[in-house]
């Protein structure tokens, strides 16, 4: 995948294991994000193939895959103009469900998502930040499908909410078993969340595996060098903290 002659995804492949977490971890301009738009079919690729279930994306099958992948950009991506109940139910919608179904459906992820039913008429910017993510996790939960693109979803959040979230998410996964691919930016996130780590370099994989083969058995210097810089980041913060 090329933006110019930057070379965003370079001749990379990787296999997503069904109702499991796997996470994207990698220096800022590694290509996770473009990796996630690439799966979502926002971007084309130059060359190769995105399969769900073998099956090719393609632009005329594009829309009917969609529909069994929810995104969360990075920040949420709420429209400001909509009330959150409107911001979550926008895509059931546009594709006429019933209201009943709407109201059902609404109440089951507000449930699960720990989200108060009497916040839901209100505007994104009457939110809290916590609050915003919850809206956009379930917008993307909304459909019921059955692959979760998240791209770093927590990262805007400040140190509490964004535990709490953490916690939540990972039981949220847990029980619906959804297949979910995580862009983060933290090891220690990368760890906690991820199954399956998948390290990123230019646009390559550099390793992928369990956290524990990571930090024991690197690959190549680099894995060592990006989690002594995560880990002497978090010293640093501690410090400053302290």
């Amino acid at each position: 995948m090329h933006f110019g002659p930057l070379r965003a995804v370079d001749d990379l492949s990787l296999c997503l294991p069904g109702a499991s977490t796997t996470v994207l971890i990698g220096p800022s301009g590694c290509g996770k994000s473009t990796l996630l738009r690439l799966i979502a079919g926002l971007v084309d690729c130059d060359r190769g193939s995105v399969r769900i279930d073998g099956r090719t994306l393609a632009r005329e099958c594009l829309s009917d895959v969609r529909k069994r992948m929810g995104y969360v950009i990075q920040e949420g991506g709420l429209f400001p103009h909509l009330s959150a109940a409107d911001n979550v139910t926008l895509m059931a919608r546009y594709l006429r469900w019933s209201r009943q179904s709407i109201a059902e459906r609404m109440a089951e992820l507000a449930e699960l998502m720990h989200f108060s039913t009497s916040l839901l008429r209100r505007f994104p910017g009457e939110l809290s930040g916590g609050q915003r993510q919850r809206v956009s996790l379930m917008r993307a939960l909304m459909l019921d499908p059955d692959v979760l693109l998240l791209d770093e979803p927590l990262g805007a959040l400040d140190p509490m909410i964004r535990y709490e979230l953490q916690q939540e998410l990972k039981d949220v996964f847990a029980r619906l078993g959804k297949t979910v691919l995580l862009v983060t930016h933290d090891m220690a996130e990368a760890a906690f969340f991820g199954d399956n780590i998948v390290l990123l370099r230019a646009g390559r994989i550099v390793q992928q595996g369990s956290v524990g083969a990571l930090l024991d058995q690197p690959a190549e210097p680099f894995v060592e060098q990006f989690i002594n810089a995560q880990r002497s980041g978090q010293l640093l913060m501690r410090k400053s903290g302290s």
